[in-house]
């Protein structure tokens, strides 16, 4: 009697669990960045300021006394936060926690105001680099992550870690 039982309850059971199942959604990974770890920015505040070629304008935060400087041959391991002017994170080596420098060939950099800002800095030096379009992102193509930030001044907090001669 049992048997019968559970022979005409199987079915049921089974159909049971094949629709609570189909109902279950699987969590989705969000694919923004956290920033929660993204240090403040900069505090330029009565800094030494620098024009570089194209306009780009470099606050020397912590200047340091390091024996080597950055050459454009050379790689480098850099953090880095790209702003915009209003404070809003774009990007930065910090997000989603991490806590290694991002391995950069200086030559292969592409806005030229961060390639200029990173040129002649030295290991354990802290640059803030006001990037105008010109030397930011104007000449991106339209399918760049950054294109909307072609016509805006951007912000680079830039600490030099390490320098890796070619």
């Amino acid at each position: 009697m049992r048997s019968l039982i559970l022979l005409t309850a199987l079915p049921l059971i089974i159909t049971g669990c094949l629709e609570s199942s189909s109902s279950v959604v699987a969590p989705t990974e969000s694919t923004d960045p956290d920033y929660s770890t993204v240090p403040a920015p900069y505090d330029t505040t009565g800094k030494p300021v620098i024009t570089l070629n194209g306009g780009t304008i470099a606050y020397l935060v912590h200047q340091s006394d390091h024996p080597f400087i950055v050459q454009p041959r050379d790689q480098v391991a850099i953090f880095l936060t790209l702003r915009t002017l209003d404070g809003e994170i774009v990007s930065s080596t910090y997000s989603d926690s991490t806590t290694t420098a991002s391995l950069v060939d200086v030559q292969g950099i592409s806005v030229s105001g961060l390639k200029n800002g990173v040129t002649g800095m030295r290991v354990n030096e802290k640059r803030t680099l006001i990037v105008p379009p010109g030397e930011g992102f104007a000449d991106v193509d339209s399918n760049n992550v950054n294109y909307d930030l072609r016509n805006d001044t951007i912000r680079y907090d830039v600490l030099l870690d390490r320098i890796y001669d070619n």
